[in-house]
């Protein structure tokens, strides 16, 4: 086992001990030295418990930045903006990981009103649109309240039309959230993890090459063929890789894949 791997094993092991602020704080301290392979142990041993925050990847991200690790660093940028969709120095981080990838794939043109679409899906989180209904719900509850109570018909009609503008702005939040977490699930993005990776038209070794991939490549999985994923590339293209060549972004598929 490398030295490393030791490090980050003990770092873990003795994570359990420790509360996450505590992780977190001795692996800024870490980073803020230099030590960026010791950051990295303390905030993988946060991750390990199951809590996750944009800051957390974010921080985890620039340290393998650091250490010129194209994938990780891509990888859990990717994870700070599901967390953060719209954080301005995430984006901007994640660019510069980006212009590190050997890959240049042109994406295929939207229209307009698809852009438009998902601009505002993703305005915040699955759980920010969340927060929105239940908190439009409570306040139509008590806008119905008062229309029941108020005496006077000028104040029942202000009243109810503020109750009918929070339920149509629950069910557009309940629909927005519906979709988006159909949109990350369908989806199923991943990053290219192997330094290179054929690109095949079918699941086997014997299969046409159809071209290479290069770490830190973002694909999408379309479907899985035991140790074959069927991915499709930002330009449209689709083909085979295999499983052991990619890490999924979304935390719930990325656990699956960690019990299969």
């Amino acid at each position: 086992m490398k030295k490393t791997s030791l490090i980050a094993l003990f770092m873990v092991f003795v994570g359990y001990g420790q509360s996450p602020e505590d992780l977190f704080r001795e692996g800024n301290a870490a980073y803020n030295q230099g030590d960026y392979s010791r950051a990295i142990s303390y905030y993988d041993s946060i991750s390990s418990q199951g809590v996750h925050s944009a800051e957390l990847y974010f921080n985890l991200a620039n340290a393998h930045y650091k250490r010129n690790e194209v994938g990780p660093s891509i990888l859990n940028y990717e994870k700070a903006l599901l967390l953060d969709p719209n954080n301005a120095q995430v984006l901007n981080n994640l660019t510069f990981a980006q212009n590190m990838t050997l890959d240049r794939f042109s994406p295929l043109p939207e229209s307009d009103i698809k852009k438009a679409t998902e601009k505002l899906l993703f305005l915040t989180t699955v759980r920010g649109w969340s927060i929105v209904v239940v908190a439009s719900v409570w306040m139509a509850g008590l806008l119905f309240f008062l229309y029941l109570k108020a005496l006077n018909s000028g104040n029942k009609r202000l009243f109810f039309s503020g109750f009918f503008l929070l339920i149509i702005c629950a069910v557009l939040s309940l629909f927005f959230a519906i979709q988006q977490k159909n949109i990350r699930v369908n989806t199923r993005p991943a990053i290219v993890f192997t330094a290179e990776e054929s690109f095949r038209a079918e699941p086997n070794l014997r299969s046409e090459v159809l071209l290479t991939l290069h770490e830190g490549t973002k694909v999408f999985i379309q479907e899985d063929v035991e140790d074959w994923v069927k991915i499709r590339l930002p330009n449209g293209a689709v083909g085979w890789i295999p499983r052991s060549s990619i890490k999924h972004i979304s935390f719930v598929l990325e656990q699956e894949e960690a019990l299969q």
